[in-house]
């Protein structure tokens, strides 16, 4: 099952064979059911977890106590969960992040991601460019989302992030795009229509 994380490698990096073999012995497999807690509200995880197969979905609780959907992670698109708060400041997150339908990652401790950095120049160069280009993206969407209306947005996704809109539950993206789910799909028939 170790191939298919080489492979998602593989397409994206040359990667050396002793790289490979530290990858294998300190990546950590973990399988999630839909509705699972990967990384759960207040805790502390300074680790990524790559996406092999499913999706998942970052929330946040609001000023109502009420959990909100901030952002998507794919097996495609977006394919590296991680509570940045935990990751980079060393803090208790306070984000939670959840398995959208059964799902498959490996999780790889972030002290392990800097030693590979310092000492595979492969490695990092690859993983400033998939921060780098994760970072555009994710803006590029929220930019987006903020200057248009939603029924601009829902096209702009279908046109360019099909996956958000084929994978996600219409109440998480109407969520994260803050209206009701009832008016998203109004903005859903509409668009079928045309």
């Amino acid at each position: 099952m170790i191939e298919k994380l080489k492979a998602k490698f593989d397409g994206q990096f040359r990667m050396s064979e002793p790289l490979w073999t530290e990858i294998k012995a300190n990546a950590k497999e973990i399988f999630l059911e839909k509705n699972e807690a990967l990384v759960p509200y207040s805790s502390l995880k300074k680790a990524a977890y790559m996406i092999v197969q499913g999706s998942l979905k970052q929330s946040i609780i609001d000023s109502s106590g009420e959990k909100t959907t901030t952002w998507f992670f794919f097996e495609h698109i977006f394919d590296v969960a991680v509570c940045l708060d935990s990751y980079i400041l060393q803090e208790h997150t306070k984000y939670e992040i959840t398995a959208l339908e059964k799902s498959w990652v490996y999780q790889i401790r972030k002290d392990k991601v800097d030693d590979w950095c310092q000492r595979f120049p492969e490695f990092n160069t690859f993983y400033r460019e998939d921060i780098l280009n994760s970072f555009f993206l994710a803006t590029e969407i929220k930019n987006h989302m903020a200057s248009h209306t939603p029924a601009e947005f829902v096209h702009y996704l279908q046109k360019y992030y099909p996956e958000i809109i084929a994978k996600v539950p219409s109440k998480y993206l109407a969520e994260f795009m803050g209206i009701t789910a009832e008016w998203l799909s109004k903005i859903k028939k509409t668009i079928s229509k045309e």
